[in-house]
């Protein structure tokens, strides 16, 4: 196994990148964050192994509130978890965020054709539009009113 996935496995079980690189097998923290910015796919599964730490380190919370402790203890830990859930709300913010994130994909493209309509949908909207246009809008429910005042004022004017 290559260091890179040792440090992954490492980083899975909830281990600090610092701490990982602390040890006299694997290379130094600002080399692993040069690699990361040199290889997209190194950053990627460097940040995924981050991820499922996240998810380690709540199961040791966890299993930590299952064991009593003293006040002092409590306290220590207290801050200790505080910070964990911080930092998964950092990186799970999908799971664990605090804002929900609304992700919309929307069609909008407009298609411009010219020639004859192929589509059923186009030929049915065509036919309803031509209905349209031939409505006498007197025939239609309410519009009398209106168009017996416009009538009215159109003669008072003329007079």
């Amino acid at each position: 196994m290559d260091q890179i996935e040792k440090i992954c496995e490492r980083l899975e079980l909830g281990e600090p990148l610092s701490v990982i690189c602390k040890d006299k097998d694997f290379p130094d923290v600002s080399t692993i964050y040069k690699k990361c910015r040199a290889d997209e796919r190194l950053k990627e599964k460097i940040m995924a192994a981050r991820q499922t730490g996240v998810w380690t380190l709540l199961d040791k919370i966890a299993e930590d509130m299952q064991i009593p402790k003293t006040p002092q203890e409590t306290h220590f830990l207290r801050e200790k978890w505080s910070h964990i859930r911080w930092l998964a709300t950092k990186l799970a913010s999908t799971t664990f965020g605090d804002k929900s994130q609304i992700q919309q994909k929307i069609d909008n493209r407009m298609i411009i054709t010219w020639g004859e309509p192929e589509n059923e949908n186009i030929k049915k909207v065509e036919n309803d539009l031509d209905k349209v246009r031939g409505l006498d809008v007197a025939a239609i429910p309410g519009a009398e009113r209106n168009y017996k005042k416009e009538e009215q004022s159109e003669q008072t004017e003329n007079k």
